[in-house]
């Protein structure tokens, strides 16, 4: 039984089709350092570091950083940005953590735990190398609903044809669990967090075209090539034109944990 997915597989396409906003990411690393209040002597731990989306910014404002990821493309991805001298990465599983007890002083899990089927052991790792006054952040992104996909997500689940959730099956389960650890949990809310997102549905298109999204990777190329020309039907469909920019809310949501 498959453990854990990796996104080696998607490494070249994932930056373009997880796009946050620069401004929005120096945010939400702004009150990290902030509610943990981070300095150049800290240790900030990326758990499924990835292509250093929040971990590139951390290190550049003094911050020690060490990401761990188990993806070796996309933290190939990740030196290709050149990252400052104080950015460390380690080729390693989440669930045995190469860091010892008690030295972290905070720790980011963003968008990994629905991809671990033991998810839980995840949490306790991080829990343990946590110093006793640090902070564990869970950053979840919502919004972000355009029609194309949404459409196209709507049919491959009526037939049953998206991958299981492997891990985490919600926010909420998460949350719940970190309470049961002993956690206290806040949600920290700031304008910052949120922004309008805009795609042409051309672009949301493309980006299901390539299949980065875990969920639709057991799709079959027969299956996926019918799925998208019902969906471009539905968009020329419902607007006109795939060149029509469609603008939707979202908002980072970011949870600090201390034990």
């Amino acid at each position: 039984m498959i453990q854990y997915l990796s996104f080696d597989r998607v490494a070249d396409d994932y930056d373009a089709t997880r796009f946050l906003p620069e401004p929005v990411r120096e945010a939400v690393v702004e009150q990290m350092i902030s509610t943990a209040f981070l300095s150049g002597k800290d240790w900030f731990l990326d758990a499924g570091v990835g292509t250093g989306r929040f971990a590139l910014p951390m290190a550049r404002r003094g911050v020690n950083v060490l990401g761990v990821d188990v993806a070796g493309n996309m933290m190939r991805r990740l030196f290709q940005k050149h990252p400052p001298a104080n950015l460390y990465v380690a080729r390693a599983d989440l669930r045995r953590l190469p860091v010892r007890s008690r030295s972290i002083s905070a720790v980011l899990v963003a968008h990994v735990l629905h991809l671990i089927a033991d998810w839980r052991w995840v949490l306790r790792e991080c829990q343990r190398v946590l110093r006793q006054d640090g902070v564990l952040f869970l950053l979840y992104e919502s919004g972000k609903r355009f029609p194309a996909r949404e459409y196209y997500i709507q049919l491959a689940g009526e037939r049953g044809l998206l991958r299981p959730t492997l891990g985490a099956q919600s926010t909420d389960e998460v949350l719940e669990f970190v309470r049961d650890l002993g956690g206290a949990v806040t949600l920290i809310e700031h304008s910052s967090l949120q922004w309008l997102a805009r795609r042409t549905h051309r672009e949301v298109l493309h980006e299901l075209d390539k299949r980065t999204y875990s969920q639709l990777w057991d799709i079959t190329d027969e299956a996926h090539h019918e799925l998208m020309e019902q969906t471009r039907r539905y968009v020329r469909e419902q607007f006109g034109s795939e060149e029509e920019m469609y603008t939707t809310e979202a908002v980072v949501k970011l949870y600090a944990v201390r034990f």
